[in-house]
């Protein structure tokens, strides 16, 4: 009897762990850039930012792509739109950037950018803030030309979309 509850029980186990299985798909195909003034790069890594876009993530966690004025602030609720070239999708975006400074330096070098750094990591890695999606590119664009940054990425969030 023991037997034979231990192969049922095998084999509706090796039923459920097959079907479990998923294959990946083929890749999506790689994007031509539509606006390289919102076209950002960091460590190696290619996003343009789509400032015309805002997502919004619904109950199940599934993010939707509304259309938004460039204007418009990005929130907790309402993130803004990438498209990252290494994950050939979409990403999304908080309107944070955090930044690693150079041994020696402070932050009181970040003060030329006008957002308001906050310390995450001591000794010396900041998060800056900004609210719209043309501010996110033109902060990330200066604080990669300061000497004192060691490097600047903006942080991102990937998500299944609808």
């Amino acid at each position: 009897m023991k037997k034979l509850l231990l192969s049922f029980s095998c084999l509706l186990l090796h039923a459920t762990c097959m079907g479990q299985i998923i294959l990946p798909s083929a890749p999506a195909p790689l994007r031509a850039v539509v606006n390289p003034d919102m076209l950002v790069q960091f460590n190696g890594q290619r996003i343009e930012i789509l400032a015309t876009q805002r997502a919004v993530r619904n109950s199940a966690g599934v993010y939707s792509i509304l259309g938004a004025d460039a204007s418009e602030v990005i929130t907790r609720d309402k993130l803004g739109v990438a498209y990252s070239y290494a994950l050939r999708g979409p990403v999304f975006m908080t309107g944070e950037v955090s930044v690693k400074l150079r041994q020696g330096f402070q932050a009181s070098s970040l003060n030329e950018v006008g957002a308001s750094a906050r310390l995450l990591v001591p000794p010396d890695v900041y998060i800056l803030k900004v609210n719209t999606p043309n501010a996110l590119v033109s902060l990330v664009k200066q604080l990669q030309l300061i000497p004192a940054v060691e490097w600047v990425e903006p942080y991102t969030i990937q998500g299944n979309t609808n």
